[in-house]
């Protein structure tokens, strides 16, 4: 009887499975948020190209396999760093002041902001290699994606009779994106707050005569 009480009775539970990469947990989730932190800082360092998950591993001390386990190519990492960074940009939703001078210079300060955090140098370092048809299936969903959201504050201008019909968004964005870059630089690195103010209420300006409305929308 002793013998017979002591042997393991079948269980009803089901067999323990082996994690997957969409289920985390504990130990895993940490594990994997110190190798999405280095990710990130790496890219911020060597960019795309010269990315090393070697590196990544001795930046999360965490061993090569964990990492190969769950992505087995840089490629994998590198999208999984990405839409998680998508999922912050969405989490930051772009102003909407009700004017469009007051939502670009929000916008662009936010912009600046960014830059200057590992996140958006590490995404800086990507969109720089773009030429590589690598690095644009991984990011070009979420280029587009955001570039979306800044070409919505002009058609809301536009909608709200700010600016005439047809005015191009990605030409009036594309030049206050040009100024501030070039004051930028100029500046070592600064935001000059009050030079934003200057060109973004300068391009509008122009915008609202309908000097960035295509020849063929008049």
């Amino acid at each position: 009887m002793l013998a017979s009480s002591s042997m393991p009775r079948p269980s009803s539970r089901p067999a323990r499975t082996r994690r997957t990469k969409g289920v985390l947990g504990g130990r895993s989730e940490r594990v994997v948020n110190r190798v999405l932190d280095a990710s990130v800082a790496e890219l911020a360092r060597s960019g795309y190209a010269a990315f090393r998950m070697e590196d990544v591993a001795d930046r999360a001390a965490v061993n090569k396999t964990s990492i190969y386990r769950r992505w087995p190519s840089r490629q994998e990492l590198v999208t999984t760093v990405v839409a998680r960074m998508s999922t912050r940009f969405r989490e930051v939703p772009l102003p909407d002041t009700g004017r469009v001078e007051t939502d670009l210079i929000a916008a662009f300060t936010w912009r600046f902001t960014f830059g200057r955090q590992l996140e958006g140098r590490a995404w800086a370092r990507l969109l720089a290699e773009r030429h590589s048809s690598e690095v644009q299936s991984i990011i070009g969903e979420a280029v587009q994606e955001r570039a979306g959201e800044w070409r919505v504050m002009v058609k809301r201008a536009v909608n709200r009779g700010e600016l005439p019909a047809g005015t191009d968004a990605d030409l009036l964005l594309e030049l206050v994106r040009s100024v501030v870059d070039a004051r930028f630089n100029k500046g070592r690195g600064r935001l000059d707050a009050t030079w934003l103010k200057i060109a973004v209420r300068t391009i509008v300006a122009g915008a609202r005569s309908g000097t960035l409305v295509p020849t063929r929308a008049r």
